[in-house]
């Protein structure tokens, strides 16, 4: 049961190769209106604060969900919540394209965040599917692919933009991502199968707290766990701090312009696409723990460096830089999991592995904010370089990897 047997193409194979084609497709169009996101919702009339406020909408109704939609991943199955949820997220790009004021955003807000809370069966289903002895290489490859489409898209997306002006350039750029989302949930309903065999259905009714300490059964067990979320949590909270604001900081603060904006986005997505399968590659052979280190130990300098920076030439430099060593954290990361969980754990260990640091991205764009109007815009960034600098020190002195990794 878990892992699908036949050849596989770096680490991937079955549901994994699959995953991969439909989330390039499903995923990677949202390249498109993301990259400019943020200048969307201000010019709907909307400020710094409620920028914040949205991202705290969507980021409250997916972290809520996260952990039982990982519980119900291992006791009812992945396909179905992979499916219906990719399906009911990709109705979201069509609410932005109808909005009018940024009022207006709030319910698609909401129906984009089910592309993250079905997020747990989705990285169940594709840990079910890699090869054993090259996972971090799996999930580096489908973050290679899914970057493919980020080279072009915002590019085109601030050409777009340009040439059309904010408000009609984003409503045909949703129209598309909106088709594209829904083509790729029809691919998922026809090639996924199912990778969990539901040995016992749950008949006796469950307690409250029985059903609770269930939930949380993978974080009270698995010691490793609880120290990679804690750093997961800190670095969320730096990477949330500044999440909505680095374009807008980009943009009017050190004054490059939009399709440079889409160009940095461009280059960052050749660079995944040339790095990524390699660096997954040293992963799986370098321990978890020195792999996530070079991301969290090194973000700090490139995030005070964005802040000071002075030009579109500086801007691109960091910014790739940054990317880089970011490569390392996440397949790291999700690969660590799964050497420490079981297959019946997954679904629950990647929902607690979403859903703290999701809180925490939650609560920092709020932050970011509060530290834009309160401090300057710069502090947001400073601020954000101070926490990742201490998950760092977290998973230093406390990560201490498994002997033995589960199959």
């Amino acid at each position: 049961m878990g892992v699908q047997s036949g050849k596989s193409f770096l680490g991937l194979r079955g549901n994994a190769l699959v995953m991969s084609i439909t989330e390039t497709v499903g995923q990677g169009i949202l390249s498109l209106t993301s990259t400019f996101w943020s200048l969307y919702v201000l010019d709907l009339g909307a400020s710094i604060s409620i920028l914040g406020l949205l991202g705290l909408v969507q980021g409250l109704f997916r972290v809520l969900i996260q952990i039982p939609a990982g519980y119900l991943t291992d006791k009812m199955g992945r396909k179905k919540l992979v499916i219906w949820g990719g399906f009911i997220s990709s109705f979201a790009p069509f609410t932005y394209f109808l909005a009018t004021r940024w009022e207006h955003l709030i319910p698609g807000v909401m129906l984009e965040a089910f592309t993250n809370i079905v997020l747990p069966a989705r990285q169940a289903m594709f840990a079910d599917a890699v090869d054993p002895k090259r996972r971090a290489t799996a999930f580096a490859t489908i973050h290679t692919l899914m970057a493919v489409p980020s080279t072009s898209l915002p590019i085109i997306g601030g050409y777009l933009l340009e040439r059309m002006g904010m408000l009609p350039g984003m409503r045909l750029a949703f129209l598309i991502t909106g088709v594209v989302m829904l083509s790729a949930g029809l691919g998922r309903a026809l090639y996924l199968k199912e990778s969990l065999t539901v040995e016992k259905r749950i008949t006796e009714r469950l307690s409250f707290r029985g059903t609770l300490l269930d939930i949380f059964e993978p974080v009270i067990r698995l010691g490793v766990l609880r120290i990679a979320i804690f750093g997961a949590f800190l670095y969320s909270l730096a990477a949330g701090v500044v999440m909505r604001y680095s374009v807008v900081y980009a943009v009017d603060i050190i004054g490059i312009s939009k399709p440079q904006w889409g160009l940095v986005h461009g280059a960052m997505g050749v660079i995944g696409i040339l790095t990524r399968i390699p660096i997954g590659r040293t992963i799986d052979r370098l321990s978890r723990k020195l792999s996530i280190l070079v991301s969290y130990a090194t973000r700090p300098i490139f995030i005070v460096a964005f802040a000071l920076s002075k030009n579109f030439q500086q801007v691109l430099l960091i910014e790739i830089g940054n990317h880089i060593f970011s490569y390392f954290q996440q397949p790291a990361l999700e690969a660590l999991v799964i050497d420490i969980a079981s297959t019946q754990r997954r679904g629950r260990a990647y929902g607690a592995l979403n859903t703290i640091p999701g809180i925490a991205s939650t609560i920092a764009q709020i932050l970011g904010a509060f530290f834009w109007e309160a401090f300057g815009a710069a502090w947001a960034f400073y601020f954000s370089a101070l926490f990742t600098a201490a998950a760092a020190v977290i998973l230093l002195a406390f990560l201490q990897e498994p002997k033995k990794r589960e199959d």
